[in-house]
């Protein structure tokens, strides 16, 4: 695991920590690779009864590290976030999501694939594709307006404007809003009733939820790339990212 990443075991939860904090744990393709590798180790490990992704306090992640974009599209039109996104999607245990403060882009948009979210009420969410100049990607054009309906998910990606826990909550983006020092506790909790269940029905339960838009969301998942790629090579969204960082230097 990347020093960016961190594991750890309670009992039956397999903990993925983001733990970046100098960067607001902006998301390298290091960092993507070792927590896919940490789902996967969890599939594995039959003593596992779960995934909990979480961050630092104040911040699950500001989304994508811009300096894997500067150069545009990637040789191979794939990144590592849609990598890391198969990885997360494909999961066959649960995922559960502890989210304190910022959230946005790449972070709000793995919440759409894992099975529980519990989030601190000071949580911020953006899906600033628009305003990058670029277009939704992670299934973010087929789930979100699946769940909340196709003229709130058009408020939300076309103005791009951040929202928080008690919209993300209404909307059933999240499951429930708990108080940043009890969120570990929740999961951790939510973790120990799965771990009483059969572990096989478990799975089984969930790979049927997920097959019922699986085949909706990998259409959703090839148009976008599609697109995403379209826009990362246009000098508007070039441009975009060269001026953050020529800010950062300011």
């Amino acid at each position: 695991m990347t020093g960016h990443i961190i594991t750890s075991k309670i009992n039956s939860a397999y903990c993925i920590q983001l733990n970046r904090s100098e960067k607001k744990n902006a998301l390298t393709a290091e960092m993507y690779t070792a927590i896919a590798e940490g789902i996967q180790h969890a599939d594995a490990d039959d003593s596992i009864s779960a995934t909990i992704l979480y961050g630092v306090e104040g911040c699950f992640t500001s989304g994508n590290d811009l300096s894997g974009f500067r150069n545009g599209p990637a040789a191979n039109r794939i990144y590592p976030h849609n990598i890391y996104i198969d990885a997360l999607r494909h999961a066959r245990k649960p995922v559960i999501a502890v989210v304190d403060g910022i959230c946005l882009g790449i972070g709000t948009i793995m919440l759409f694939h894992c099975d529980f979210v519990y989030v601190s009420p000071q949580t911020r969410f953006s899906l600033p594709f628009v305003n990058l100049g670029l277009s939704p990607e992670g299934g973010t054009s087929y789930i979100l307006p699946h769940l909340i309906g196709y003229q709130k998910a058009a408020e939300i990606i076309l103005l791009g404007e951040p929202f928080g826990a008690e919209l993300a909550e209404r909307i059933g983006l999240v499951n429930e809003i708990v108080a940043s020092d009890g969120l570990m506790g929740r999961a951790l909790d939510v973790v120990e009733k799965l771990a009483s269940k059969n572990l096989q029905a478990v799975l089984a339960a969930k790979a049927l939820l997920k097959r019922g838009m699986d085949d909706a969301v990998t259409t959703a998942l090839a148009r976008e790339l599609d697109l995403f790629n379209e826009r990362m090579e246009t000098p508007e969204v070039r441009e975009t990212i060269n001026s953050f960082f020529n800010k950062k230097r300011i």
